[in-house]
Parts: structure tokens; sequence; C-alpha cells
């Protein structure tokens, strides 16, 4: 399904025939330590999640993520990937900005981001929070990594709900 329609791209669900080109947006970036490295089999297994960015153009897959429920109140974006080229573009805003779109949807007050890309959440409204407000998320993927006793990823949060928003 088209979640977005614009001029030169579009958003759409993934499909299991992306796999293979979701996996290779993914690699090079956790090959450089942008994130966490993520699996076919755990891109398989997330698929109904993620979303991808095509050019009309091309028709190539030039970017991704996934949209995660935690639980009834939290969700997080995973795998965020732009193809280097493209980076600049806005592509990435546009993914999370659907993602949080689908999570409005689905009245999930917040969104997580366990990010390095600090500065680009926070221009998109998402705040900096301890991670131990996300216990759901620490003990769930988090015990799986092998950066758990040493996290230098930092926990932000986006808030459907203005009002809802810790005070800074």
């Amino acid at each position: 399904m088209i979640i977005k329609d614009e001029a030169d791209f579009f958003i759409r669900d993934a499909k299991a025939t992306d796999v293979a080109a979701i996996y290779d947006l993914i690699r090079p970036n956790s090959e450089k330590a942008m994130m966490l490295p993520r699996s076919r089999y755990k891109i398989f297994s997330r698929l109904q999640g993620f979303v991808v960015l095509e050019e009309k153009a091309t028709q190539r897959i030039v970017g991704c993520a996934a949209l995660v429920i935690l639980w009834g109140d939290m969700a997080e974006v995973q795998s965020l990937a732009v193809l280097d080229e493209c980076r600049g573009s806005g592509y990435g805003r546009k993914i999370v900005e659907c993602l949080l779109e689908k999570a409005r949807a689905l009245e999930i007050p917040k969104v997580l981001s366990l990010t390095y890309q600090v500065e680009f959440f926070s221009k998109l409204g998402f705040v900096v929070v301890d991670k131990n407000t996300a216990p759901r998320k620490i003990w769930g993927e988090c015990l799986e990594c092998p950066k758990l006793e040493n996290c230098d990823e930092t926990a932000m949060v986006y808030y459907m709900t203005p009002a809802d928003r810790p005070e800074m």
C-alpha cells in the first residue's frame, strides 16, 4: 500500500521482495557504526512494520525504516537508512513522518528512537530522554545487543500530544 505519493518518489509498505534491498541499505550503515546490524531474518520478522521509499524514475529503493510496536504506549523507529548518495534529500525526514502518522493512526502516544543521529531526530520534534523510560525496549531487544553494558546510543521520544512532553 502506498502511504505517501510525491512527484519524484513514493513511500509504501515493504514487501517480502524488498528484504534484499532493505538489508543492503542497513548493512553499510551498520558497518560504519551508524546503526545496529539487522539480519535478513530480523528484517523478515519485522517486515510488516517496514516502509520503503522508492524513486519513481529509477524504481529503486533508496530508503527504509520500521515502526516496531513495543507496547500499547510506545512504538520505536528502527533501521532508518537512506542510500548515501541520497542523504540530505529529505528522504529520511519523509520516512520518519510517515511512521509517526502510522503510530498516530494506531493511537500510540509515544515513539522512541535509540539513535546516534540526535540532531536529525531533534529537528523532527523528538526529545532526549533517559533510556530507563523504555523498559520494554531494554528488556526486549537490548538484551541481544553486544553493546548492552556500554550502550552509546541516545534515547529520544516523540510525544504525539505536546502536553505529554516532559518539562525541559
